[in-house]
This record gives C-alpha cells, structure tokens and sequence, in this order.
C-alpha cells in the first residue's frame, strides 16, 4: 500500500512536467495565428480548443493523473484530440505538433516503452487517417515523413529514462524498506538488551509487532523446557476478554498451534480447532492469525500469532526478521533461567548431601564403630547389656545404610562409572567392617550415556546385591559385571560364599526399610525387565539382572 502510495506521487509529478510541457508547447501557435497557415477552422477557434484543453487538464491534473494509471485507455482520447488539432490547424504545416506530442510523452513516462509503442501507432493511424489528408495540398512530403518520425523516435527515446527512473523508484523503495528492518532490529534488539525479565521481554516483542510493524493485534506464548509445556500467554494491545489458561502439554493432540511448533511450520488460522483450551481457543476463533513458531537453533521457544489482515509478502519478510531476532531474545532468557535454575537444584542438592555425610553419617559411623568397641570389653557376664548393645548397633548401622542411601538420591545426574566403582567399593567396605571384602569390576559398554535415573536404579541394584554378599555369603571377595548394549543393561554379582535357597529368601517378608532381593526383584519387573537368582547351599550365589534401556529410563 505505501509503495503504491509513493509511486502514485512520483507519477504525480512527472504529470505536472507534462502539464507544463503543454503550455510550452502552444507558445508557437500563438506568435503565428496569422502566418497563413492553411487553418480549416479559424486559427483563433483553434488557439481556444487547446487552450481550453490545458486550462482542464492543470485543474483536474491529480485525477486525471489517477485516471491514467489505473486506466490508461483514457490517454487514447487525449491523443484523438491532439490528432484532430493537427488536422484543424494545416496538418503538416501546422503549429500545434508539438503540442501533439505531449499524449505520446505521457504514455512513454507512465508505461514505458509499451505505452511509446502504442501511443506512437495509435497517433500514427489517426495521422494517416484525418492529418495527412489535410496535407496533400501542400505536397511537402519532407514534413510529413520528418513528423512521422518524431512521432515515434520522441515516444521511444522518453521511454528509457523513464524506465530507468522506474527502475531506480523501486530499487529506493526496496532499499527504504530494508533500512526500514534494520531500525526496527536495532530498536528490538536495545531494548530486548535493556529487559530486566521475561515479561518485559515478551512486551517489547508485542509491541515491536503491533507498534512498528503496524499489525493491529499479537499474541505470544512461551515454551517451558523443562516441564515440556506451552505457558505465559501475553497479548497487546491489551484485552480485557483475554483467558489466561493453564500450561498446555507439548502434544500434537492439543491443536494447530502446538502441532505448529512442534513441526516448526508457519500457517495462517482457518475455522481449525487451534488450542485445546476453550476459553482461549473461543478468543483465539474470532480472527484470523499468521502463526510462527519461534525457535533457537533446534529448541523451541514460544509461538507468535499476528493478526492476518492486511499481511502482505513484504510485511511477512519483516515479520520474520523480527520474529528470528525475538526467538533469539526470548530463547538466550529461557535457556538463561531454566540453566540457574538447574544450577541452583544441583548446588542445594550437593549442599544437602554433603551436610548430611559430614554430620550424621559420620555420626553414625562413630555410634557403630563404638558400639563394637563396648561389645568386645564387656565381661561375659554382662548378656542383657550385651545384648541390648549388639541390639542398638544393628540399629545404628541400618540408619548409616539409610543415610548414605538419602545422599546418593541427592547426588548430581553426572554419576560416571568411575564414582560408580568407587563408592560401591567404599559402602561394601562400611557394611563388613572391620573384615575386608573386595569386588571385582567388570564393565562393557558406555554407562555413562544412561539417563540419571536408570544409573541411580542399576547402582541402588548393585548396591543391594554386593551388601547381601558382604554381610552373609562369608566370602572374601564379590564379582560384578555390569554390560550396556544399545537395548538393554545386563547386571551380574556373583560370590563363591555358602549361598542359600533362592526360593525361602524371595518368600520371606522383607523389612519395608531396606531395598532386599524381594523388592529388587519387584523392581526389576516393574521395569519391564528379567530378575533370575541361582544359589544353594554351599555352592556361592549369582544374581542376574537384565533392564531394557528405552522402558527403563523413562521409567527410572
């Protein structure tokens, strides 16, 4: 609209030079109105049609200048009457040719080389049809001929530059509308840098959509990583009706707009269901909206509705300059709080757990390992106290496996297989104190491309079965062989101990405070996996434990 508007006001001006152009061009007419030229209608008759002519076309020259770019039949009728000027006024001899050219200038300025072309021909037929016949008593041929030619070489040499300048219109237009961009960007951009929060963000978004781009109404909503939802709904101008609904799950099945970002497609709002929230979907239905995902790199931010009216290609490039510059905005914020916010659950967690090992487990540790040392000084006589004290040492050690069992819960995601074989080798040899016990590892595969939670399950397993072999095979020594293929994580602890019957220790009822074979067993299934325990008496124990990789970690 605006480039139509600019190129109606250069038209414009090149119609007010034609204006003038004409008034020039009867000067000559009237220094010879009594030369003797041979006039068929009297010349001063003649003077007075084309002034008449000029004296209408400077007062209506804004709409006759409309009137000729949406209609350019119109300039046909302009060149009849310079045509029958000619006639009137001695044909070749007369004073008016000049004049006559004026029409065919207007159509090479407006149209370019089409319009010179039939401009020329249409005058080129009315010559030959009502100026040449008016001619033939003069019999000077040479100006016949020499204004034939000047009625097509004057058309066609005005249609270059005017195509050039047509050329250079819209190249300037282009460029002002490419410096246009730019500002808005560097508008954007200081101000996204100046936003002290996420809100503020979205707000200078809005506003650099409705106010500099011109569009009457826009919406914007965020993507939250780590719950997966599409949330914080904002739009400008402000409305009073506007829901504010619940965060919607990141799912195809809830409507256009999440399928959008999801498939990361733009589209523009029918009659379709666009959100599966009712409210907001009610609102949302009584327009129609260009819809854009917004995304960083491969993440994906938020979703950016505009009102669809009045959209054009060349507002549709800007919009999604300022689209890519707010996803760049809103995403670096996005990623900039969930990671703080990451960052403080890891630091409270690690804070936590180093308390709780530094204070009471150590505590513990000190009751269990004093607890031995009063048990072994106790004269025999003593049963009830000796009793009473073996007694509060299992107790205390059962709260010293509970405590380190709360702060692996509380360790950070990044357990490798390195803190895995350490701190087993360290729990196994709290547990058999003051006898040694040794595990041998054997480790295949990459553990350390297993979720945080499927490395937590295989450790608390591993955990269980090596304090089992410690506390009651009465071996020296464990061996655990820990496999992950690319579908599935094999675990194997096997000691040479005096084993037991498999099929009395699953039965048994197990203490709710501990993890035991029982519940190892129920977890292992729960996980879609295999449990399988081989042991007898005297013949050493083996425990085998297959989890499947993709059920177990979302499971874990």
């Amino acid at each position: 609209m605006v480039k139509s508007v600019e190129s109606l006001f250069r038209a414009n001006r090149v119609f007010i030079f034609l204006v003038f152009f004409r008034w020039a061009s009867i000067v000559p007419a009237l220094f010879l109105l009594n030369a003797g030229a041979r006039f068929i209608v009297h010349p001063i008759a003649t003077f007075a049609l084309a002034l008449g002519v000029n004296i209408f076309v400077s007062i209506f020259n804004r709409r006759l200048n409309g009137l000729v770019v949406s209609h350019p039949i119109a300039l046909g009728a302009d060149i009849l009457v310079s045509a029958a000027l000619l006639a009137l006024s001695g044909g070749a001899e007369s004073p008016y040719y000049l004049y006559a050219l004026s029409p065919l200038l207007a159509g090479a300025f407006f149209f370019q080389a089409r319009g010179a072309v039939f401009s020329s021909l249409l005058h080129t037929l009315l010559y030959l049809a009502f100026v040449l016949p008016a001619s033939q008593e003069s019999g000077d041929a040479a100006s016949i001929v020499t204004q034939l030619a000047g009625i097509w070489l004057l058309p066609l040499l005005f249609a270059y530059p005017s195509t050039l300048l047509k050329s250079v219109n819209e190249t300037t237009a282009e460029l002002s509308a490419a410096h246009r961009q730019l500002e808005i960007i560097h508008d954007l951009t200081v101000l996204l840098q100046a936003a002290p929060d996420l809100l503020s963000v979205q707000e200078r978004v809005l506003g650099a959509v409705t106010t500099e781009l011109g569009f009457s109404k826009a919406v914007v909503a965020l993507v939250d990583p780590a719950r997966e939802e599409l949330g914080g709904w904002q739009v400008y101008p402000p409305q009073n009706d506007f829901p504010k609904p619940n965060p919607i799950p990141l799912k195809s099945e809830n409507g256009e707009l999440i399928k959008s970002l999801l498939t990361r497609n733009r589209f523009i709002s029918a009659n379709q269901p666009l959100i599966m929230d009712t409210q907001l979907g009610r609102w949302l239905n009584k327009n129609r909206w260009f819809v854009t995902p917004l995304y960083l790199r491969e993440h994906p931010v938020g979703i950016l509705l505009v009102e669809e009216s009045g959209l054009t290609p060349e507002r549709e490039s800007t919009l999604m300059t300022v689209a890519n510059q707010a996803a760049l905005a809103l995403g670096t914020t996005i990623l900039c709080i969930d990671r703080a916010r990451r960052l403080a659950v890891e630091t409270e967690r690690n804070r936590i757990a180093r308390d709780i090992h530094d204070t009471v487990a150590q505590s513990l540790f000190g009751i269990t390992y004093s607890l031995d040392a009063c048990i072994s000084m106790l004269p025999q006589k003593a049963e009830d106290v000796r009793a009473e004290l073996i007694e509060l040492r299992s107790l205390a050690n059962s709260a010293h496996d509970e405590v380190r069992r709360s702060i692996f819960d509380l360790w950070p995601s990044a357990l490798t297989i390195e803190l895995f074989m350490a701190d087993l080798t360290n729990y196994v040899s709290s547990c058999c104190r003051p006898r040694s016990f040794s595990i041998v590892f054997s480790n295949h595969g990459d553990f350390n491309s297993l979720s945080s939670g499927m490395r937590r399950t295989v450790y608390r397993m591993a955990q269980e079965a090596l304090a089992n072999s410690a506390r009651h095979s009465g071996a020296n020594s464990a061996r655990l062989c820990l496999t992950v293929s690319d579908e599935d994580i094999y675990l194997v602890v096997s000691d040479e101990g005096k084993g037991f019957d498999p099929a009395v220790a699953l039965s048994r009822s197990q203490n709710r405070e501990h993890f035991g074979l029982h519940g190892m067993q129920e977890r292992v299934r729960a996980l879609g996996g295999e449990f399988e325990l081989a042991s007898r008496p005297g013949a050493g124990t083996r425990v085998m434990i297959t989890l499947p990789i993709h059920n177990g970690q979302h499971h874990a």
